[in-house]
């Protein structure tokens, strides 16, 4: 009975760590979102939407590569603390205030809520320094990836640090958007 209980333990142990999803290259982002948006997150505050925790983020927008133009987004995110309860997926990005990102959204669900791609997947991280240009880093922290076929995926294709410019220009070409959205 102990061994059951460890086992047990340990599966749920690892749920908790760990979220599998299907593996989204970069020309599939592109083409299933609905909007492609380089973000600066202002303010996060967590709620309670149906019982369930929530995290929603109010974005500026400083750019719009694909879809309609807006000047501020809100996303509602599973996920945060609220009133002392704390709620996770392994693999939902977080946006501290401040924060830059480029985000690939699906389209709006039946609460009118927008999430990114395949998670993790679907925000990439804008860092910038002082001595060279801003760079893109996708958010794969807690994500187990899979093909669509169900077998563990191959390599993900180098975008980790990639030049923001060149970046958005390579997803521009990969949605079929002409020019500069701004």
């Amino acid at each position: 009975m102990p061994y059951f209980l460890i086992a047990l333990t340990s599966l749920f142990t690892a749920q908790i760590h760990a979220t599998t999803v299907e593996r989204f290259s970069l020309d599939q982002l592109a083409g299933q979102a609905a909007r492609i948006l380089v973000v600066t997150c202002l303010k996060s505050e967590p709620e309670l939407i149906n019982g369930a925790v929530y995290t929603r983020y109010e974005f500026a927008v400083s750019e719009t590569v694909k879809g309609p133009s807006q000047q501020q987004i809100k996303l509602h995110l599973p996920g945060g603390l609220f009133q002392g309860i704390q709620s996770r997926i392994a693999g939902m990005p977080t946006f501290a205030s401040g924060s830059e990102s480029v985000l690939f959204l699906t389209a709006q669900n039946e609460l009118g809520h927008a999430w990114p791609i395949g998670l993790g997947q679907g925000a990439f991280r804008i860092e910038r320094s002082i001595d060279s240009a801003a760079r893109v880093y996708q958010r794969l922290e807690g994500l187990t990836m899979r093909n669509a076929v169900a077998k563990p995926a191959g390599r993900i294709e180098p975008v980790q640090g990639a030049d923001l410019r060149l970046f958005l220009n390579r997803v521009r070409a990969l949605a079929g958007v002409q020019g500069d959205a701004h």
